[in-house]
C-alpha cells in the first residue's frame, strides 16, 4: 500500500507500466465535475470509477481485496476514512472471491485506519486488504482500476 498526495505522483509511475496513464488522467483536473460512473482510460486495462457516497462507519466497512486490478483511490472532495490489513492476515471471509466483480470481502478488523482528503490517494495492490468509506462524512472519489 502507498499513501501520498497527487503532487508526488511521479514517484510511482515507474512501479507499473500503466500507472503513468492512470496518474495523467487523475492530474487533468475537474474530475469532481464528472457524473458518477465508469470512464475508460485504456479499455479494461485502466479505467476510472467516479463515485459520491456517505461513509458507512468503521463497524460497517468491510475489508476487500482484488486479484486482477490495483486500486488507486483518490479523494476529489470531502474525506474518506480507510482501514487496512495485509491480505495474508485476513481470516474471516464474509464473501468469497467473485471472479466477475474481482472482489472478496472479509469481516476481520483493520490493523490501522487513515484519512484521505482532497488530492490525496492510496494505492492498494492485490496483497492489500482495504476498507473504504469507513468514516461518517460524504466523499467524492475517483478509483482508478489498473490491471495487474
Amino acid at each position: 500500500m502507498i499513501i501520498d498526495t497527487l503532487d508526488n505522483y511521479y514517484r510511482y509511475t515507474k512501479l507499473h507500466r500503466l500507472f503513468k496513464p492512470a496518474f495523467d488522467f487523475l492530474r487533468k483536473g475537474n474530475l469532481e465535475e464528472y457524473k458518477e460512473g465508469r470512464y475508460d482510460i485504456i479499455g479494461n486495462d485502466v479505467y476510472i470509477l467516479i463515485s459520491k457516497a456517505k461513509g458507512r462507519g468503521k463497524e460497517k466497512a468491510n475489508l476487500e481485496v482484488h486479484r486482477k486490478y490495483i486500486d488507486i483511490q483518490m479523494v476529489l472532495s470531502g474525506e474518506d476514512l480507510i482501514g487496512y490489513k495485509p491480505f495474508c492476515e485476513c481470516k474471516f471471509k464474509k464473501m468469497p472471491y467473485n471472479t466477475k466483480k474481482d472482489c472478496a470481502f472479509f469481516n476481520d478488523e483493520s490493523n490501522f485506519w487513515f484519512k484521505l482528503t482532497r488530492d490525496s490517494f492510496a494505492i492498494f495492490f492485490p496483497e492489500d486488504a482495504h476498507a473504504p468509506l469507513a468514516g461518517k462524512l460524504s466523499v467524492s472519489k475517483a478509483v482508478v482500476k489498473v490491471r495487474v
